[in-house]
């Protein structure tokens, strides 16, 4: 199916190509978007992000990246999927582990963000929208499904902290180190008259008490 990124009932007019993409961007399109230039400009766009643009004059993507040098011959051989007839590089990186994915993905950048600096000023009478169209070369599978955004109520259970009960200290009862015990002086030793030797020997016993 086909739509306006304006969505009105005027017919189109001319506008420079980079309100014609931004009107897509914002709508979160998962489009093909061909704007009438000289040659025609095809711009991918998945939930409203561009992950790649080129002209139709472009060769396939593969070839590009041959050429630029950031896979081999063999490379590309390994990695790519005849399907339908179209080379299909939807599964590269899992098909061989020795490509440099960044250096790939950086390159694919800079194809689409040259081709889109290119186009921007460019004004065009005329577009289409090809919706759910995907790059017949698969480059959108290389990317992640987005995220969900994170909502308010997401947010707020995110953030809540929990707070768990204090843990009570153990109580540390004080070591209550036993009196020393001293001699007592009995009564017979009163009435003996020896009080005075049990006297000093009961002074020695207390004083040998108190040292240890």
């Amino acid at each position: 199916m086909t739509a306006d990124p304006f969505d009105t009932d005027v017919a189109q007019v001319a506008r420079p190509a980079w309100q014609v993409i931004e009107a897509a961007r914002r709508r979160h399109l998962t489009a093909q978007l061909v704007l009438d230039t000289n040659p025609p400009t095809n711009v991918y766009l998945r939930d409203g992000q561009v992950y790649f643009a080129d002209r139709s004059t472009d060769g396939g993507l593969g070839v590009r990246l041959l050429v630029e040098g950031v896979i081999s011959r063999e490379q590309l051989q390994r990695s790519t999927l005849q399907v339908s007839g179209v080379e299909h590089l939807g599964r590269m990186f899992e098909r061989d582990d020795s490509i440099d994915r960044q250096a790939v993905e950086l390159c694919v950048e800079l194809m689409t963000d040259e081709v889109l600096t290119h186009v921007a000023d460019e004004h065009v009478h005329g577009w289409r929208l090809q919706m759910y169209q995907r790059h017949p070369g698969g480059v959108d599978r290389w990317r992640p499904i987005a995220t969900p955004p994170i909502t308010e109520e997401t947010a707020v259970v995110e953030t809540t902290t929990v707070f768990a009960p204090p843990v009570a200290e153990p109580v540390v009862e004080p070591i209550v180190e036993p009196a020393p015990e001293f001699p007592s002086i009995s009564i017979d030793s009163l009435r003996s008259g020896s009080i005075k030797d049990e006297v000093a020997e009961a002074v020695r016993q207390a004083l040998a008490c108190i040292e240890g």
